[in-house]
């Protein structure tokens, strides 16, 4: 999930924003197809996505995780990013990635989603005669009192491990977002992590399924170089003409 959406920001500085301003500059340019993960971050966290779902089925008296899986398929089957394969088991699916395909088992997913600690722990570190551990989950304690019924879970689903996940990985490309981007790409030279060794084919997938080679494409096909107006002039100041100010 957090690939998807920095590979989504790199698609966004990289192609979307580069053809933008070619375009607007009226660079004539030969349109380069790339693959764009926005259906892949729709179906993770969507309106109707495998957050919110995940998050139902963790409020549900008997929700489980095939249950979650099962709603996941029907509900998103139009989906082409979302494989369904008869030989998975209940708990499994498929998404297809910027990077490739990956099945998932979501086993004990709705369990490990609801980052809930017993209660009878709680009660205990409040009694507790450290004053810190008793200030820290005395709020703990509150929001149990006061949590609604099954009818109404929004404090639950604010306080689920992939809702709080979501909530941090928005605040950090919103950081991200007022910054000026730079991408490092690390490439793996071969599968045996051998020295003086290039495996050639996984070397040109890696670059693939990251976007370096869609990114030079685009590149190559206008301007590859890029100068500051300050730069060019002093560079090339010799072949202006000599009444040019």
């Amino acid at each position: 999930y957090c690939n998807e959406k920095l590979q989504a920001k790199y698609n966004l500085d990289v192609f979307s924003a580069v053809m933008d301003e070619y375009t607007y500059e009226g660079i004539d340019f030969q349109k380069v197809e790339f693959s764009d993960n926005s259906e892949v971050l729709n179906l993770v966290e969507g309106r109707m996505g495998m957050i919110n779902m995940l998050n139902e089925e963790c409020l549900r008296p008997h929700g489980n995780d095939s249950s979650f899986v099962a709603k996941v398929k029907t509900v998103n089957k139009d989906i082409d990013c979302l494989s369904s394969d008869p030989l998975h088991k209940k708990t499994e699916f498929g998404i297809l990635h910027y990077a490739g395909p990956v099945i998932y088992d979501a086993t004990n997913f709705v369990q490990k989603n609801t980052d809930k600690l017993p209660q009878d722990l709680v009660d205990c570190a409040v009694k507790s005669s450290n004053k810190l551990i008793g200030s820290e989950f005395k709020p703990m304690e509150e929001n149990a009192l006061s949590r609604p019924g099954p009818g109404n879970g929004r404090s639950k689903h604010s306080s689920s491990v992939s809702s709080k996940f979501r909530s941090q990985l928005h605040n950090l490309m919103l950081t991200i977002g007022e910054t000026r981007s730079r991408y490092v790409r690390c490439i793996k030279p071969n599968p045996e992590k051998l020295p003086i060794k290039i495996d050639l084919l996984s070397t040109v997938q890696q670059l693939r399924c990251a976007g370096v080679v869609a990114a030079v494409t685009i590149s190559r096909v206008s301007y590859p170089n890029r100068l500051t107006h300050l730069t060019a002039l002093e560079r090339f100041s010799c072949l202006f003409p000599a009444s040019f100010d």
